[in-house]
């Protein structure tokens, strides 16, 4: 069966041809694409206005943001912190999408246990999305030590992961709709629709997810793994189901996940913000979908864009 990006790609040069055929298809096109033009520079023009009225010209030539974990994400304004995975050469973005990524402030990998190489209290905003869920339990403890060390008095940490409480509620309630919407329409690693699979199958595919997301137990790599139905089996072997990701999560290779860089933690908000608190943070706020107390942090374009959907926002305060 043909993955996702390559149905994507059959199903966009089809469209293509469709489009190319069609006058009036093709200047819907080119509005629509104008439309997305225009857009964007009317947020970049109203984005760098934020920047100018909330920091001073010598903040801003001093870049006093990071980004952990960035992906693809680059801005003039930010530094960014990556870790080198396999023979390190490839940064994450590199590893999992095969897409050139332009060089990182810092490379810095958190499971070496060293600090990133910059001076205590020099940023002032730290973002970090979709990190932490990669990292053990000693790991995150570490981060979060490091981004209270690295932020200013005031600065402020914004943290976006997996929603554990909402993934397992859904799993309890047996609502499989939830898990599909990913698995078949977001990115169709799953072809067959919902109305084809039958009970026993749907519950399998959402264990299956359940158990991807919060270790290694389905890599073929780490030393204990599981099928799918050996994840409804494991999940069914723990009244508490978080009992379960933690001993999925224990189960896991740390040698492995050096170069793998999978789902290994999970994170509730009492869970986040007990460690929040532990790692020297005063206050600590939960948050939602762009609604930051930072404005700079508003813009789409550049944050909370990994599955929104389904994701836990918090911001702590130092």
């Amino acid at each position: 069966m043909a993955n996702f990006n390559e149905r994507s790609a059959d199903a966009i040069a089809q469209k293509t041809k469709e489009i190319l055929k069609d006058p009036a298809l093709i200047e819907k096109a080119v509005k629509k694409e104008a439309a997305s033009i225009i857009s964007g520079r009317i947020a970049k023009r109203f984005f760098d206005d934020a920047y100018a009225i909330s920091y001073s010209k010598a903040d801003l030539a001093r870049r006093p943001f990071l980004n952990i974990g960035p992906g693809s994400f680059r801005h003039s304004n930010w530094r960014t912190a990556d870790k080198k995975y396999g023979d390190g050469s490839a940064a994450w973005t590199e590893m999992r999408r095969g897409v050139k990524q332009a060089p990182v402030d810092y490379y810095w990998d958190v499971y070496t246990g060293d600090q990133m190489s910059e001076e205590d209290s020099f940023f002032k905003v730290i973002y970090t999305s979709h990190v932490i869920e990669h990292l053990f339990p000693q790991d995150v403890t570490f981060l979060l030590s490091e981004a209270q060390r690295l932020l200013e008095p005031g600065g402020v940490l914004r943290i976006v992961c997996p929603d554990a409480e909402q993934i397992a509620n859904a799993y309890r309630e047996r609502d499989w709709v939830f898990f599909m919407n990913y698995l078949i329409a977001k990115t169709g690693r799953q072809s067959t629709p919902m109305s084809k699979m039958r009970e026993p199958l749907l519950a399998e595919l959402a264990a299956e997810f359940l158990i991807e997301w919060t270790s290694l137990l389905t890599h073929k790599g780490n030393p204990i793994t599981l099928n799918r139905a050996q994840c409804v089996k494991f999940l069914a072997g723990y009244s508490d189901i978080f009992e379960a990701f933690d001993e999925a999560s224990r189960l896991s290779s740390r040698e492995l996940n050096q170069s793998a860089g999978g789902h290994v933690n999970w994170f509730s908000r009492e869970k986040l913000k007990r460690l929040l608190h532990e790692a020297g943070f005063s206050r600590i706020n939960e948050s939602a979908y762009l609604k930051s107390s930072i404005p700079v942090l508003r813009d789409s374009r550049y944050f909370d864009r990994t599955d929104p959907e389904m994701s836990l926002f918090m911001e702590a305060i130092k």
